[in-house]
């Protein structure tokens, strides 16, 4: 095992320990062990503990590089995942509410793309979809392939309407922004795109746009989600939804960054870029849940053919790459994290706060568990304890509040919802941190379409996407 990987493992076991106590038997069990006159045997237990902790997540990491090769290259999965469940009866909820097949069918849909929106669904799970859709839109949308662009004359040939309607109806869904719209060389091609990314983000927008705040909070209340099988975080696939970048080149050791991982390059490879306001503090506001004052609302990016969709539908203003690398630039001076669509060739960047953003909520109120821990970036923080001055300063500006001043002698300790941004990094006055590169971090798709079609298989293989034909809900 290399000195990285040591050093790796070694924290990831104190952590695990902390965490759940594996076994039962970490070191809050020492005073049990003496009062039942077993003192003499707490070193041991403890080192078995540490090695039963090793394994555990040995195992999520080795789980997560097997899941990776298979996902990428399994038609068999593309196969599963587009083989949908005909449902043809309604959905009676247990207060006698008839949910229509077709909304039934379609939440299945969308289950089945990106992270979905949760297998077993609840009492409230379809509201979103009956607010946006009309049962005839429904009936258009499942008439649209899954997991592919497709053109107008595609959805002619699909669905036998002539090719002026088959425009009309896709260029409406387009226009709500219900489905994704790309134009390529004198063509356009359509895609039916997840609820996040998604038609979350720029339904809200839209609403947001018009200076509709009441609409914002009417959108934003209405339920979709459900449960996945086996999915005990929402974190439980190979990658998390948005991935991390190291604030700069000079948080990471020798000063150089991997390939994929330099935020200013992937702007400036886009000659088109839109800056919209933070959907997460959006809905906050809309919704009159308090925020840290000082977080900026105008720090989402997006990029390429997302932006020219961002333009065209009245959902983004446009500006130059300068310019979004200075707004980058700003929310890294006020502590935040810079956050992209998990692909190389990302075309949404976020900017983000344990405190305000839905994704690092989730990542911080699980305590970064999850299999998605170990490539939530592409680099290992490492600490040197012995350099270590012990003046708090990444305590104080870490984005996670995910560092602590209560180890050994009141060196810092991490907890796993670190998300290696480099923040801590940067202040460190005696270089006791540095980002490493993660050994073995895995290829990452390529792009919005492949890397909703790569979470959707993740998932698939987990056993997380079943589709819902039950014709009651129990309550």
């Amino acid at each position: 095992m290399s000195e990285n990987n040591e050093k790796k493992w070694t924290l990831g076991r104190r952590d695990f320990l902390k965490g759940v106590g594996a076994l039962g038997i970490g070191m809050g069990m020492m005073p049990v062990l003496s009062l039942f006159g077993l003192e003499g045997r707490a070193e041991e237990a403890q080192q078995e503990a540490e090695k039963a902790a090793d394994a555990v997540i040995q195992s999520k990491f080795d789980l997560n590089m097997t899941a990776n090769e298979e996902v990428k290259n399994s038609d068999k999965l593309m196969a599963e995942l587009l083989n949908e469940s005909e449902v043809t009866s309604d959905v009676t909820l247990p207060d006698g509410t008839v949910i229509p097949a077709i909304y039934v069918r379609m939440r299945n849909r969308i289950n089945r793309l990106g992270k979905g929106i949760g297998s077993i669904p609840n009492a409230n799970s379809w509201q979103m979809i009956m607010y946006l859709w009309s049962e005839e839109d429904a009936e258009n949308y499942m008439k649209m392939p899954l997991h592919k662009l497709f053109t107008v004359a595609n959805y002619a040939e699909a669905t036998g309407y002539d090719e002026e309607k088959c425009s009309e109806i896709l260029e409406d869904q387009a226009h709500r922004n219900l489905i994704w719209r790309v134009r390529r060389g004198g063509l356009t091609f359509f895609s039916v795109m997840p609820y996040i990314n998604g038609f979350w983000e720029f339904g809200e927008l839209q609403r947001a746009y018009a200076g509709d705040m009441a609409a914002v909070a009417e959108f934003d209340s209405q339920g979709i989600s459900g449960v996945d099988p086996g999915g005990e975080t929402g974190f439980d696939t190979t990658f998390p939804l948005f991935r991390t970048y190291p604030i700069s080149a000079d948080v990471c050791e020798d000063g150089k960054l991997l390939p994929w991982q330099d935020w200013r390059a992937l702007i400036k490879r886009n000659k088109t870029i839109t800056v919209s306001p933070c959907q997460c503090r959006t809905m906050w506001e809309a919704l009159g849940v308090p925020y840290p004052e000082g977080q900026p609302m105008r720090t989402c990016l997006s990029l390429g053919e997302m932006a020219e969709y961002f333009i065209e539908n009245g959902i983004g203003d446009q500006i130059t790459p300068d310019e979004a690398i200075e707004i980058v630039e700003d929310i890294i001076s006020k502590g935040m994290v810079v956050e992209s669509i998990c692909a190389k060739n990302a075309d949404i960047i976020c900017c983000c706060h344990c405190e305000s953003c839905g994704n690092l909520m989730g990542w911080r109120g699980c305590n970064g568990e999850g299999a998605a821990a170990q490539f939530f970036s592409a680099y290992t923080l490492q600490y040197d304890k012995d350099k270590c001055v012990k003046c708090g300063l990444c305590a104080n500006i870490c984005p996670m509040h995910s560092i602590t001043m209560d180890g050994e002698g009141g060196t810092c300790v991490m907890d796993k919802a670190c998300v290696r941004c480099g923040q801590c990094v940067k202040v460190c006055p005696v270089g006791a941190r540095i980002l490493t590169p993660t050994p073995d971090y895995p290829e990452l798709p390529e792009d919005y379409l492949d890397c909703n079609i790569y979470f959707a298989k993740d998932r698939l293989r987990r056993g997380q996407i079943v589709d819902f034909t039950d014709s009651t809900l129990e309550a």
